[in-house]
Parts: C-alpha cells; sequence; structure tokens
C-alpha cells in the first residue's frame, strides 16, 4: 500500500519533472555571477606601453601606461612614442604593484604656455624672416627667354573708326570751310591706326611668362613688368604702352646687368565683333 501511495505522488509527465528540478534549484539559492567592472574591463582591452617621450594627459617619458593595441600599432609606435612592453615584463610590473595609470593632469598648463610662447616666436620670424626664393642668375634667365621667347610677339586690338563730318553745310564761308577741313585732316591722320585700349608692359609680360611656363626651368625665370619697355611707338614721357597699330620693339633687361633682349611686337587689326 505504501509503494503504491509514493508512486501516485511522483510526477507522471516531462514538464512537471522539469518544473520540480527548477523549483529545487531555486531553494539551493541564487546563482552567483561574475562581473567585470568598466576599469577591469578597459584594462584587459588595454596593453602596457613604456612612453619615450613626454605626452600630455599621459605621462612623462619613462612611464608606463595602458593603450590600446590600435592606438599604439598604428599611431605611437611607427612615430616612435612609446615602446611595446613584453608580456613578462608587464607580469613582474604588475607583481610589483607598480600605479600603470594615465596622468591625465600632466603637462595641459605646460602645454598651454609654450603654444603662446611658440606664437609669438613664429610671429617674429614672420616679421625679421627674409623670403627665400630658388631663382635663376640673370645670365641664365637671358638665356632662356632668347630660347623661349619668339622674334615677334603678336597682339590683337581693334582701330578706331574715324569720324566723319558727312551733315550739309549751309552758309558756311570759305575761310571756315578751310579750317574745318584741316581740322579734319589732322584729326583724322593723327588717329589713323588708333586702337581701343593699349597694350603695356604688362600685357607684354604676362605673354612672356605664358610661354616660359611650359618647361620647368624655364618658368623659374622672375620677369616684371618694370624688366620690359618699349623702345619704339610709346608715346612720350611713357615707355610703358603702346596705343596704335604696328610692329615695335621692346626692350627686356634685368636690374643690375649689362645684357637685354630686344624683340618685336606687333599689334594687329581685330576684326570687329558682328
Amino acid at each position: 500500500m505504501a509503494s503504491l501511495s509514493r508512486s501516485t505522488l511522483l510526477p507522471q509527465c516531462t514538464s512537471c519533472i522539469r518544473r520540480i528540478t527548477r523549483q529545487s534549484l531555486d531553494a539551493g539559492g541564487p546563482q552567483q555571477t561574475r562581473r567585470i567592472s568598466k576599469r577591469a574591463k578597459e584594462a584587459e582591452q588595454s596593453i602596457i606601453v613604456k612612453l619615450l617621450k613626454d605626452v600630455p594627459r599621459y605621462g612623462r617619458a619613462g612611464s608606463y601606461v595602458p593603450l590600446k593595441p590600435s592606438i599604439m600599432r598604428n599611431r605611437w609606435f611607427p612615430a616612435r612614442v612609446a615602446d611595446y612592453v613584453p608580456a613578462a615584463q608587464a607580469k613582474q610590473l604588475k607583481a610589483q604593484e607598480l600605479d600603470i595609470a594615465r596622468d591625465f593632469s600632466f603637462g595641459v598648463r605646460a602645454q598651454l604656455e609654450e603654444a603662446e610662447e611658440d606664437e609669438e616666436v613664429l610671429a617674429h620670424q614672420r616679421r625679421v624672416r627674409p623670403i627665400e626664393i630658388d631663382v635663376l642668375s640673370p645670365a641664365r634667365s637671358m638665356e632662356l627667354l632668347d630660347a623661349f621667347v619668339p622674334p615677334t610677339i603678336d597682339f590683337f586690338r581693334q582701330r578706331i573708326e574715324q569720324e566723319r563730318d558727312s551733315r550739309p553745310r549751309f552758309g558756311a564761308s570759305g575761310a571756315a570751310d578751310v579750317l574745318t577741313a584741316a581740322a579734319m585732316a589732322g584729326k583724322a591722320k593723327a588717329h589713323t591706326d588708333a586702337i581701343y585700349g593699349s597694350v603695356s608692359t604688362t600685357d607684354v609680360a604676362q605673354t612672356i611668362r605664358g610661354a616660359l611656363a611650359h618647361n620647368d626651368e624655364a618658368a623659374r625665370v622672375v620677369l616684371n613688368e618694370a624688366d620690359v619697355s618699349f623702345l619704339s611707338g610709346h608715346e612720350e614721357g611713357d615707355p610703358s604702352r603702346v596705343k596704335q597699330l604696328g610692329v615695335f620693339k621692346i626692350e627686356i633687361r634685368f636690374p643690375n646687368t649689362e645684357e637685354s633682349l630686344v624683340r618685336n611686337i606687333r599689334i594687329r587689326e581685330k576684326a570687329p565683333e558682328a
């Protein structure tokens, strides 16, 4: 009878057996789970490196600090900022309970002061440091100009059309007609080859620099508009521009040099725009 009663109390299905087993485990006490602190996680994800130079917010040269492997691999080790610490040495440092941590306050104020001092030094250097330009000698510059500048340089300008007085004159005297005709003739003669605008030494220097730019050495020639002057065709007292059609000579001369280069400037008529 006792055996029959005990058999009736035992669970008869799989779900009942699973429920009774879970209740017995819960009765034994809550399960303990191991939680890792944030600092411990960071320590597991970091490696110990030895600083080779002072690094602000990390520490002085010779200190041991934790660092992410990616930063050490990609930045610090190639730049020789820090060196790897072998595993055996790292284990020995931990056994000695050496404080291996970043110094977030190291070099912060010093860095700001050095930055301000550097700004003053740079400002002073900008004021007194001369500009260094790798230029050619005047003799070599003349050789390159002679080789790359053609004998004649063409410019195109539009001619100024002459004004003609076609209006009928009534009641004018013969003397007035003679004076008017003389004035018109002189005016027409003065403006026969006149052009709109002018061709200046700036235009000439810019065109020559464009011709020199196709060669690496010739591109180093420093040619300014002050080095160019018109020998003919210019107005009196102004050798920097020509205001008429024709062929004129220019001279290229660098300061403090005896040599000069003479070329022709041909100003041709440009067809008027339709």
